[in-house]
């Protein structure tokens, strides 16, 4: 499909195998176990599953800060796998990953403006006013105010670090974002409105996400498609709408029993 900007294809991440100082042999775990899905341009795949599903593994391959043990994924047509130089540096500015504890993920000795800089200095190269510029556009863009720059993580709640972290990740103007349980850190209010901003961010940029979490309603709230994932394996895939209101595979349904009540305060993008 000529709009597929992510493809996977049996992919594989497996750890362990070798042995501990004391000569004991490390098990293998396929925390990853041959999952294959694309992503077309424009669009949210949500990924879900319970903890030790392997949703995160494959946020850290889909970022290459992992790399496959085997199988193949490409991003914009272009393998991840052995990226260098100029290809390396091109891929990380396509992809940004957002994180799930927005204030540990910021650098605790730098300010805003450090923060929110770097990036734009390391990837596009570009100068004090460039960057300046960028980064006074990107902080109007997810609703942060100027005198923030000079402020330090801790210093800020902890929605207002995730808009940071969101920040810091699209002021190199990236095409793909992986947000690994962006929210599950957040009170229910402030996830309904960092979703609200990522909806409106989505349809302003023209952003394509891939949305790792465990809770369904989330999933629900954001998604295009969803990918539902366990022991590392997907076990059932399609569009949101279709897999919630008749799940087929019997761990889905177990999944979807186990959620009491849909919050309606976070409800604020379903169609």
């Amino acid at each position: 499909m000529v709009d597929v900007l992510v493809a996977a294809d049996a992919l594989v991440r497996l750890f362990g195998g070798g042995r501990t100082w004391l000569g004991r042999r490390v098990p293998v775990v396929r925390a990853v176990d041959g999952v294959s899905f694309w992503v077309r341009h424009g669009e949210t795949l949500g990924v879900v599953g319970e903890s030790g599903s392997g949703k995160s593994t494959l946020a850290r391959m889909l970022v290459g800060l992992l790399a496959p043990s085997a199988g193949h994924l490409s991003v914009a047509g272009r393998p991840v796998r052995g990226l260098a130089g100029v290809e390396a540096v091109r891929f990380h500015r396509a992809v940004q990953m957002v994180f799930q504890d927005p204030v540990s993920s910021l650098n605790p000795r730098k300010t805003v403006r450090q923060i929110l800089e770097g990036p734009v200095q390391v990837l596009l190269g570009a100068g004090r006013a460039e960057r300046r510029d960028r980064v006074a556009r990107i902080l109007d863009l997810v609703g942060l105010r100027p005198e923030f720059l000079e402020r330090y993580p801790h210093e800020f709640s902890g929605g207002q670090a995730q808009r940071i972290g969101l920040a810091r990740a699209l002021v190199v103007e990236p095409e793909l974002l992986v947000l690994d349980e962006p929210v599950s850190a957040l009170d229910v209010s402030i996830q309904a409105q960092v979703l609200t901003l990522l909806r409106d961010l989505q349809t302003r940029l023209g952003l394509t996400y891939v949305f790792i979490s465990h809770d369904l309603a989330v999933i629900e709230a954001l998604c295009d498609r969803v990918l539902v994932m366990r022991d590392g394996r997907v076990v059932e895939t399609g569009p949101c709408r279709t897999v919630f209101r008749a799940p087929q595979h019997a761990y889905t349904r177990s999944l979807m029993a186990a959620v009491p009540v849909v919050r309606q305060a976070i409800r604020v993008c379903t169609p």
